[in-house]
């Protein structure tokens, strides 16, 4: 097995796909009534999973960049995508966090929200999720101009 630090490149791609999956199915499950408790459930556990991975991509991402050999440009590229992937975690873990927060008040309460509340603060999620799959994506960007035009591959310029 490689080391820690080698693991950030094969780690990043399966919360990338996890957390831009996760609201799709949401959607999905808002749209089709008669389905939408199994698809919601599904959606929660692909972004609590996409969550884990991504706060398992920052570790390894710091065990990485202690290796590389940093020039200028690098150190900047380097600050950007860590900043970049510290607020797609923090956007992630609120969506997250309010989701769950959302069944325990219905379960706890015995009821649920207004319809029209309801469907306004789904709304509000929903945007909320296109912000963090925005935040996936420059993240992934960010990451990828490191590899490919700086030229940076496990560590190694």
């Amino acid at each position: 097995m490689p080391p820690f630090n080698h693991l950030h490149p094969a780690i990043v791609h399966f919360p990338i796909a996890l957390l831009m999956t996760a609201p799709l199915l949401f959607l999905i499950g808002a749209l089709w009534p008669a389905q939408r408790r199994g698809i919601h459930a599904m959606a929660l556990l692909l972004l609590l999973l996409g969550l884990a991975g991504a706060l398992l991509a920052l570790a390894t991402g710091d065990a990485a960049e202690n290796l590389a050999h940093r020039t200028p440009a690098l150190r900047a590229a380097l600050d950007q995508h860590e900043e970049a992937a510290e607020w797609t975690v923090g956007i992630f873990s609120i969506l997250a966090g309010t989701w769950v927060l959302h069944l325990g008040a219905a379960r706890f309460l015995h009821r649920d929200l207004p319809p029209r509340l309801a469907r306004l603060l789904f709304i509000l999620w929903l945007l909320v999720s296109a912000m963090g799959v925005g935040a996936v994506l420059r993240t992934g960007h960010l990451g990828g101009h490191m590899v490919h035009d700086l030229h940076t591959h496990g560590g190694e310029p």
